[in-house]
């Protein structure tokens, strides 16, 4: 059987949608001691090396600022996610949390 050369043929082929050949890019959080400065920060690195906001998340932590505390809300925002910031549970691949070496206090840590 010969091919169909109809017009409606050609055009179909013509309008298929093309299957990307990029990869896709791990989605990454990142978890930060200041609610300011570090958030702003990291937006623009995303923003100077154009990196979509699908892909990299920058939340202050929640829970307080010393180490443990960051490491654990960014554990918490991982596996359970947030409805109300729209952060889907074990959405990410990759996950930091980034703080300061200042000191803090040993009241701090057993929270």
């Amino acid at each position: 059987m010969a091919r169909d050369h109809s017009p409606k043929e050609r055009q179909k082929h013509q309008l298929a949608r093309k299957q990307g050949r990029r990869a896709s890019y791990d989605r990454i959080l990142i978890v930060s001691e200041g609610r300011k400065t570090e958030p702003n920060y990291f937006r623009e690195i995303r923003a100077a090396y154009r990196l979509r906001t699908a892909n990299v998340e920058v939340q202050p932590s929640d829970m307080g600022t010393a180490p443990i505390q960051l490491v654990r809300y960014a554990l918490a925002l991982f596996e359970d996610g947030d409805r109300h910031k729209n952060i889907q549970r074990r959405a990410f691949e990759k996950v930091y949390a980034v703080f300061d070496r200042d000191y803090h206090g040993r009241e701090a840590t057993s929270a």
